[in-house]
């Protein structure tokens, strides 16, 4: 009985952080969709932020709802309860090992190509209010790249080029003085001219393909952490439920 009632708490312990958790996570996505001025200098388009706040509202919701089927099961005793905290959170191990598995498979497999006929068909520039080009746009700025394999992405016939004839590509691929968006450009001239240390030459498949491979320890070891606590949670659910009378 000691065992099962330290099993208990701890149970009822890691359900509350979850709740907790995703309590601030549905917070903060309602703070994004409410008032989104806070954040416009760092996401340069509304869409992104929308879906952003969307995503967040969802695995807040998710969260919150595991966390407390998790503490009523472990305090009520409830095995039905705990049946069902059981197979979500089995649900959701499930589909992250397959997401995971399918993300390591796919991976080497993914080609600039497929990137580069997309943004040659729909890329329309700066102005662009459509959620393709502002994406890009965000993209290429906060990395510091231009197009998927360089400037040259923009001509022979893209619907950029098509749009703006006297443009040899958008100021997105221009060095600025500042961070992100609220940075001026050093000289438009100068970029128009392709002066170096005024645009950037790297495409945006390689930067962000660095970028990625440098950091990726850190998503890495994050997923490892939530795989873990998740076994936990299975564990303990598993336990409590055939333990409950």
């Amino acid at each position: 009985m000691g065992v099962l009632s330290c099993v208990k708490y701890l149970m009822f312990i890691f359900n509350v952080l979850v709740f907790a958790g995703g309590t601030c996570l549905a917070g903060v996505g309602v703070w994004v969709a409410v008032d989104p001025a806070g954040f416009q200098d760092i996401v340069a388009a509304k869409p992104v932020l929308s879906a952003g706040a969307c995503l967040l509202l969802a695995v807040g919701i998710a969260l919150s709802l595991l966390g407390f089927l998790g503490c009523c099961g472990a305090l009520r005793r409830s095995r039905p309860l705990l049946l069902v905290f059981f197979i979500l959170v089995s649900l959701v191990f499930l589909t992250q090992l397959v997401g995971a598995v399918l993300f390591l498979v796919q991976w080497k497999q993914i080609q600039p190509e497929q990137f580069l006929s997309e943004l040659r068909r729909n890329y329309r520039g700066d102005e662009g209010a459509e959620v393709f080009s502002t994406a890009w746009n965000t993209l290429m700025v906060t990395f510091s790249c231009c197009g998927v394999l360089g400037p040259e992405d923009f001509g022979n016939g893209s619907r950029f080029q098509e749009l703006h004839p006297e443009t040899p590509w958008p100021r997105a691929c221009c060095a600025r003085d500042g961070l992100l968006q609220a940075g001026e450009l050093l000289d438009w001239e100068q970029c128009r001219e392709r002066s170096p240390g005024y645009i950037h030459e790297q495409g945006c498949f390689t930067t962000f393909g660095r970028t990625l491979h440098k950091y990726i320890s850190i998503p890495g070891t994050c997923s490892v952490a939530v795989l873990g606590i998740e076994i936990f949670a299975m564990f303990f659910a598993f336990c409590l439920y055939y333990n409950f009378d």
